[in-house]
């Protein structure tokens, strides 16, 4: 009754799509696409300026700082530029361009001193310009902040996962390693989700089951992690060969969490492979060597290495 209870409660839903190329992406999303009346409504401009990218961050505070300008040198172009005292141009370009570098002295509020304000007019626009300035670029130092400050467990994962020999029979495996050098996580687990089309009353269903592992859990993790389920008759994947994969286009759901010690706080990931992913009858490389001066070394270059093995 258990695992029928977890079956429901995984979120995705029975009726999932068999043209679904996966459920979840190498990046931990999830492969779902939303059909709303309206994006706006759902539309969380704090939560995309954090979770985004860098190269769109950085591209989106570029272009804001670009246009802000643009728009105010415009303002003081359009109103006068006699209304500005130290404008050196003759042509109608170069005061524009002067406007424009005084509108980036005005927003960023360094005001060099050569060009400054002298009508009611410019005055008001300056004034304007520096409020929306200083605002803007308080919420950007607090966006910066939020980007830096976010916890997120960077774990590398095996390319592969394997159908390994494992005792008298054999296992599902994968590795994971942890990508950060400073950052040490603990209290590690791992749940395994196997995800399959069945066939119910005639209907393809796709069912979800959990997977016992060997070691759903370890205190620390400064090492590579070999992730184990063996395949027993209690196993939902057992006897299950490599054509039977690739039929019920079959996908293994991972969720770690862990607490990471550098921000004091509990981080997750997710990740999948899928039928074109496993590689059945392997052994992974170790990774191990000795490094002859009382330490272990594990070279995070063979993390994916594995050797056919026949069963």
């Amino acid at each position: 009754m258990k695992n029928k209870k977890e079956e429901n409660e995984l979120g995705f839903g029975t009726q999932t799509s068999s043209q679904t190329d996966r459920l979840i992406n190498k990046d931990g999303s999830f492969n779902i696409h939303r059909i709303e009346k309206s994006r706006v409504q759902s539309l969380s401009v704090y939560h995309a300026l954090i979770s985004m990218s860098w190269l769109k961050f950085n591209t989106i505070i570029l272009a804001y700082f670009i246009l802000l300008n643009l728009f105010f040198a415009t303002l003081y172009y359009s109103t006068g530029m006699e209304g500005l005292a130290g404008i050196e141009a003759n042509s109608n370009f170069d005061k524009f361009v002067e406007a424009f570098y005084f509108s980036t002295q005005t927003s960023t509020t360094v005001g060099f001193g050569r060009v400054s304000p002298i009508s009611h007019t410019a005055n008001a626009i300056a004034a304007v310009e520096a409020l929306i300035g200083v605002m803007g670029f308080a919420l950007f130092t607090g966006l910066l902040y939020g980007r830096f400050s976010r916890p997120k467990s960077k774990i590398l994962f095996s390319k592969n996962a394997i159908i390994a020999p494992f005792k008298e029979g054999k296992a599902f495996q994968f590795r994971i390693a942890n990508k950060m050098r400073n950052s040490q996580l603990t209290d590690m687990q791992c749940r395994v989700t196997v995800a399959k089309f069945e066939i119910e009353n005639g209907i393809k269903i796709r069912r979800f089951r959990t997977l016992e592992l060997e070691l759903p859990k370890i205190v620390f993790f400064p090492m590579t992690w070999t992730i184990n389920h063996p395949i027993d008759e209690n196993s939902p994947i057992y006897d299950m060969t490599e054509k039977d994969f690739e039929e019920t286009d079959t996908e293994f759901l991972i969720l770690l969490t862990g607490f990471d010690d550098t921000f004091s706080q509990n981080v997750n990931t997710r990740y999948s492979f899928t039928y074109k992913e496993l590689i059945y009858g392997a052994k992974f490389v170790s990774v191990f060597s000795d490094t002859n001066q009382g330490k272990v070394a594990q070279d995070l270059n063979k993390l994916s290495d594995y050797e056919k093995h026949k069963f």
